[in-house]
């Protein structure tokens, strides 16, 4: 008779299926937290720029204003 790992080991796979979900999620977490700061400066930054950058990109003051001030988790 010959006996599987898992069978051996359940809490062993059981442990290493959590940190593998755990892993994953800090990743997504980690992603997510970067592209909130990419918005949170992006956004700033369009706040910032003065009217001839504003006339060169082809937005007005108000959009800008309105893109500026939206929270960092909108899209």
């Amino acid at each position: 008779m010959q006996l599987s790992v898992q069978a051996l080991f359940p809490h062993a796979l059981l442990r290493a299926r959590r940190r593998f979900v755990s892993d994953a999620t800090w990743c997504r977490l980690g992603t997510t937290l970067r592209l909130w700061a990419r918005r949170r400066r992006g956004r700033r930054e369009l706040r910032e720029l003065d009217e001839h950058i504003l006339r060169d990109v082809g937005i007005s003051r108000a959009q800008a204003r309105f893109e500026g001030s939206k929270p960092f988790w909108r899209d």
